[in-house]
């Protein structure tokens, strides 16, 4: 098995690739593009991994940078210009000499990613720091301490503020416990006391302190979101804004509080989810449970969107069965375009979210091209992506429209078009 050697693996104006970058100097142009190239290859995520490495010993020196972009693109112009110089390595001309010498001394400088000068984060930076980065884009005799003593001055003063934090936490909830104790022990004497009918000044006092803890101690109630409100407000199409009128004006009559407008929507977000889990799940037993075998419809409509949106196609997906009453609407997606391979895809993917790839034995649909097209029609490639073929059964109404149009026109001749009405077209578009 041969070896590669220091001279096989040693870089064109450059020492051997660097395993590792500095902890205690600013990276050189050198030292970054000899980090890149240990990587193996000039790639973008290459390229990212040795950023992230420049800038996490720019930030040990407490040095503000650049963003990210900008840090990029100085790497890939830096990147070019070696690659153009390296192209060209066996020209040893006097002007490519005079090229290596004056790109070797662009290397040996500071590979510079700080901050402008007349930025905040400049303006109020430390002075020793801005020493440090001063000594560095000239002569390069300062370095880091390998220990960081305001790191770890910082890391400390964390550390205690936490412990603070837990021991006031842990203060509070015995403090909380030990109130709720008290609560239960001046119960307990009311009672007593109740029985044994005293009414002493002392028993006045307990009830007044339990009466004031026990107000300290309640939580106020708060409105619940049922699955039949939240149904009831999608039904009237109510939103989350109003719905919260509404709320309020119930909770201020019963004296509880009312949830927020943010806290009603993610209800009704859950509360959804968990009625379409549930629908989902009733539907899939009962196919399960008749062992039923499904005929899959579907059909194209262009449905009002949102405003910024306009009109949608979408794409109506229908079981049916024998064994099972009624019919069941799976999905109703949005379709990039209608060819058939946009519709294929979603009817897959329906069909795969509710379990039914096993289930599917035919196909209803109309007669367009896009549906019945030997390459590229919908049935066809839910055939491939389903793995068997399955029963094909055009929609009747769209066969009958078929005899009908060709019996009239047998009957009276090729079609005429009607007048060109403008005010039809305007009703036809509103």
């Amino acid at each position: 098995m041969a070896r590669s050697t220091r001279k096989q693996t040693e870089l064109f104006l450059l020492a051997q690739p660097l395993e590792a970058l500095s902890q205690i100097v600013l990276p050189t142009g050198e030292d970054v593009l000899r980090r890149l190239f240990c990587h193996g290859s000039n790639s973008k995520d290459n390229r990212k991994a040795v950023i992230d490495e420049v800038v996490r010993v720019w930030e040990r020196a407490h040095i503000p940078v650049v963003p990210l972009r900008s840090i990029m693109k100085k790497l890939e112009t830096l990147v070019g210009k070696y690659e153009v110089r390296k192209k060209a390595k066996k020209r040893q001309s006097e002007g490519d000499k005079v090229s290596d010498a004056l790109l070797q001394g662009h290397l040996a400088s500071l590979f510079d990613i700080a901050a402008p000068a007349t930025s905040s984060s400049m303006i109020h930076l430390k002075q020793k720091d801005k020493d440090f980065l001063d000594d560095h884009r000239g002569q390069r005799k300062m370095v880091m301490s390998t220990v960081d003593k305001e790191s770890m001055a910082k890391e400390s003063r964390k550390h205690e503020r936490l412990a603070a934090e837990r021991r006031r936490k842990e203060k509070e909830l015995a403090e909380t416990l030990e109130r709720g104790e008290m609560i239960e022990l001046v119960t307990g004497s009311s009672a007593t006391a109740e029985c044994v009918d005293s009414s002493t000044s002392s028993s006045d006092t307990n009830s007044f302190a339990r009466g004031s803890a026990a107000a300290s101690a309640s939580r106020p109630k708060r409105l619940k979101i049922t699955k039949e409100v939240a149904a009831a407000a999608d039904k009237v199409k109510l939103t989350s804004r109003r719905a919260h009128h509404v709320f309020s004006a119930i909770a201020a009559d019963q004296g509880v509080l009312s949830p927020s407008t943010s806290s009603i929507c993610r209800h009704r977000k859950v509360l959804r989810k968990e009625t379409a889990e549930a629908a989902v799940k009733d539907y899939r037993n009962q196919v399960q449970e008749h062992d039923a075998v499904l005929i899959l419809h579907w059909d194209g409509k262009i449905l009002p969107g949102s405003e910024s949106q306009g009109h949608v196609d979408r794409l109506a997906i229908v079981v049916t069965s024998p064994s099972l009453e009624g019919e069941k609407l799976l999905a109703i997606p949005a379709l990039p375009s209608g060819t058939g391979e946009a519709m294929a895809s979603k009817v897959e993917e329906t069909i795969r979210h509710w379990k039914f790839e096993d289930r599917v034995g035919g196909l209803c649909f109309d007669t367009t091209a896009s549906n019945t097209g030997v390459h590229a029609g919908c049935c066809t490639l839910l055939e491939q992506k389903l793995g068997r073929p399955l029963l094909n059964l055009a929609c009747r109404h769209h066969v009958m429209e078929l005899i009908l149009a060709s019996a009239f026109k047998a009957t009276f001749g090729d079609a005429t078009s009607g007048p060109d009405v403008q005010l039809f077209k305007r009703f036809q578009k509103k």
